[in-house]
């Protein structure tokens, strides 16, 4: 509870900074629209050629990419502001002192203590798409459906925030190495069914880089059901994401020694 009233009381700092420039909003609400409308026409100019894309329909298409713009909504808001710039803020710059100083978690400080509340705009336009999706859809999604779809969600959001304090932590030992530009090129693959890849390539997005927790997995369970073994493989996926993140931090810890060391 402790900690969500930090996430609340963070969150509420943020959001009173972002509204105070409120010419922002108007640009973050373009950038998104834009963003999203050319993800959409591109989906609805393949599909003038074909029926599937990958074994997914033009409706299921959708669903995929209603809940991809949710996730990085989420990650845009909650987990980039943080940890998108530890390098430069948390390391180089000494940030990571004052946390430390904190009685509160130094993960929880590092890597969730800001937001940007103005990202939450991609996650509206997400549900939009989603539900443009689901009544494309031939079939209305069951009541398991929905519950396994919102329980990989929260899946896909933990190994989100894991995947990314785990690349954070690599400036304990490189405070010079910049990943950012991987990271995000790897993340928008996340908006394509991993059957539409090659064999080798869905390996690595299901088991080395699970980019497709991010978004198919959910939203194939959220279409057609999702079986008990898939709920605990991502669940598992889920626990031993987050107990790398906090073993990799605490090692980090260790070797830290100050930003005027």
């Amino acid at each position: 509870m402790k900690l969500l009233r930090l996430l609340g009381a963070g969150f509420s700092m943020s959001l009173r900074r972002s509204v105070a420039f409120r010419i922002n909003l108007v640009f973050d609400v373009i950038l998104a629209f834009t963003g999203l409308g050319t993800t959409i026409a591109a989906v609805v100019i393949v599909f003038t050629r074909t029926d599937t894309v990958g074994g997914w329909s033009k409706a299921e298409f959708l669903v995929l990419i209603g809940t991809y713009e949710l996730i990085t909504g989420l990650r845009s808001a909650f987990i980039d502001p943080n940890l998108s710039w530890f390098p430069d803020n948390g390391i180089r710059n000494g940030k990571l002192d004052a946390y430390l100083l904190q009685p509160a978690p130094s993960l929880f400080l590092a890597s969730l203590s800001l937001a940007a509340p103005l990202a939450l705009i991609e996650c509206v336009l997400g549900v939009g798409v989603l539900g443009w999706g689901i009544a494309a859809a031939p079939e209305r999604p069951s009541a398991d459906g929905v519950l396994s779809w919102i329980l990989l969600l929260v899946v896909a959001l933990m190994v989100t925030w894991a995947l990314s304090v785990l690349l954070a932590c690599l400036a304990f030992w490189a405070p010079k190495l910049q990943l950012d530009v991987f990271y995000h090129s790897a993340w928008q693959l996340g908006r394509y069914p991993t059957d539409a890849f090659t064999r080798p390539i869905r390996f690595a997005l299901t088991y080395v880089f699970p980019m497709a927790l991010i978004a198919a997995v959910p939203s194939s369970a959220l279409l057609n059901g999702a079986r008990a073994s898939g709920l605990a493989a991502g669940l598992s996926a889920a626990a031993v994401a987050a107990a790398l993140a906090g073993f990799a931090w605490r090692a980090g810890l260790r070797r830290y020694t100050g930003a005027t060391s």
